[in-house]
Parts: structure tokens; sequence; C-alpha cells
């Protein structure tokens, strides 16, 4: 079988968030008991008034990825209409390309969401490919 580039991303938003930092270090807790996941971190960053939590680390898997990175963040808009936002890059082997992303779909959905909904109180989860997250439509 072939190894795939079968990227994705983890969009959450949460009942209520009142501190970024608070909210992260929940959600990193609940990554630390996935066992692919290493040398995870937090930073808190802000920016123009802004606050944010970044978690990043690295994912141990046999078929290979090339990094990890989530962010929390207290306001929703309509270009980044979540509190969480989690980008796994990972490679999978199957027999398709097709095939690779489902696999690691279904990984996502049964390993990372129960973990993530045990440690913060979740409206919504939802586990895309890289073209179903929001793209911008540019002026040419």
């Amino acid at each position: 079988m072939a190894i795939f580039r079968a990227d994705h991303y983890l969009i959450a938003e949460f009942d209520k968030i009142q501190d970024p930092k608070a909210e992260g270090e929940k959600i990193l807790d609940a990554l630390k008991e996935l066992g692919p996941l290493k040398d995870l971190a937090i930073v808190t960053k802000r920016m123009e008034g802004k606050q944010w939590a970044e978690i990043v680390g690295r994912i141990d898997i046999p078929e290979g990825s090339k990094a990890f990175w989530a962010m929390v963040k207290k306001d929703i808009t309509e270009r980044e209409p979540y509190n969480l936002f989690i980008r796994i890059d990972v490679n999978a082997e199957a027999e398709d390309i097709d095939e690779a992303r489902e696999k690691v779909k279904r990984w996502i959905e049964s390993e990372w969401v129960p973990k993530i909904e045990d440690n913060i109180s979740v409206k919504t989860i939802k586990v895309m490919k890289p073209e179903e997250v929001y793209m911008p439509k540019l002026e040419q």
C-alpha cells in the first residue's frame, strides 16, 4: 500500500469561554492522553488587544507526520467560526487518497473528539479536510 498525505482540521465552538489560556490548558490535558502526540507545549499570544493560546507538538506515527498545531481563542467571527482550531498534518497508508483521508478522519473522530469533549463543554465540533475550511475569495 502507498502512503498519502491526509491532513485534517478539527474545529470546535465551546459553550462558553472566559480565558483562552485556561481553556487551552484543558485542551492540552485532553491531548496529552493521546499516545501519538509528543512534545506538547502551550504558549499565550497577544496582539492588537486580542489574546489566544497556542498548543504545539508533533504526532509520532509510523506513516509520518509534519506537525501539530492548535489555537484556542475567545471570539468567534464569520471568518473564524470557532474557539478551537487544530491543524493535524499526517500521512496515512491506504490503497488511495480517499481511503487515507477517511482513515485519518475516523482516527480523529474516535480518538481526539471524545478526549476533547471529556475535558471541555463543546457546543459543536467538526473534523474537516483542508478544502472544507473557510477560504476567503481574493479580489483580482
